[in-house]
């Protein structure tokens, strides 16, 4: 059973809906670590000063800030628990708004919102409405005391807040360069329009899976056994040259057309 990564409340206005959230999201590629090539002993980081160049015991670390170049700003746990306390169980919605209406690539992590004992019928009002309405809401909160912003939304049954990145930390598109483009001739547009006409279709998330993760998985139980490792050969991908890029893509679309064909006989 899943364990809640954060319990507090979803405010709208005077309104407080009790919730838990719940990651959505979980790690499936093995987790390496570091070994000692010689006796197989797991390896520790040692936490070393570099001015006394000696180990020195957790106790006597502390977090800080670089403020400038060589100082240090140090801050205490009461400081940052302080700074954070406004709203460290309130999820504050601020606006409502399309889903669409955000960029994609503001979109981090999503929790899982379960209502907590009394909030179950606020929340069930709140997901029915999103779902009527098809609105999202924008909301601020904080977590591991770190504060985002986040896009509260229906999904299925339930509602899913999507943590969401801050302006700042989108790297601004003139800091991107790009060479000059030319324009595609209208043929070229109508072969890859053809291919992504023959290829398009809907979305099933369970369809996709992490070939990386099982082939490492496989190669982890090979290797328990004593076997060899086996070896994948792909071949290496390249650039397909301007003058072949719409035979290419017919060709593309023939060979999905005859897979299609051999797979309805």
């Amino acid at each position: 059973m899943a364990r809640a990564a954060w319990q507090g409340y979803i405010t709208l206005g005077q309104l407080g809906i009790p919730v838990r959230l719940y990651s959505a999201t979980q790690v499936v590629r093995p987790r390496f670590m570091h070994l000692h090539e010689k006796d197989s002993s797991p390896v520790e980081r040692v936490l070393q000063c570099r001015e006394e160049h000696r180990e020195i015991p957790i106790s006597e670390v502390i977090r800080a800030v670089e403020h400038e170049p060589g100082r240090y700003i140090a801050l205490t746990d009461r400081e940052l628990e302080q700074t954070a306390a406004r709203r460290m169980k309130a999820i504050d919605v601020k606006q409502f708004c399309d889903v669409s209406a955000i960029p994609a690539m503001y979109f981090e992590k999503p929790y899982y919102v379960s209502p907590s004992r009394g909030g179950e019928r606020a929340y069930a009002l709140t997901r029915e409405v999103f779902a009527r309405t098809g609105k999202i809401a924008v909301t601020q909160f904080a977590i591991y005391n770190q504060e985002h912003i986040a896009a509260l939304m229906v999904e299925g049954d339930l509602l899913v807040l999507n943590q969401l990145r801050f302006a700042a930390e989108i790297v601004p598109r003139d800091q991107v360069m790009t060479p000059p483009l030319p324009k595609p001739s209208p043929s070229e547009v109508d072969a890859l329009t053809n291919v992504v006409e023959r290829f398009s279709g809907p979305f099933y998330a369970h369809d996709y899976h992490d070939e990386y993760a099982e082939h490492l998985s496989e190669l982890i139980e090979r290797k328990a056994k004593g076997l060899p490792a086996s070896r994948a050969e792909r071949p290496a991908p390249q650039a397909t040259p301007e003058e072949q890029i719409e035979s290419t893509l017919r060709d593309t679309l023939g060979a999905q057309q005859i897979a299609a064909a051999a797979e309805s006989d």
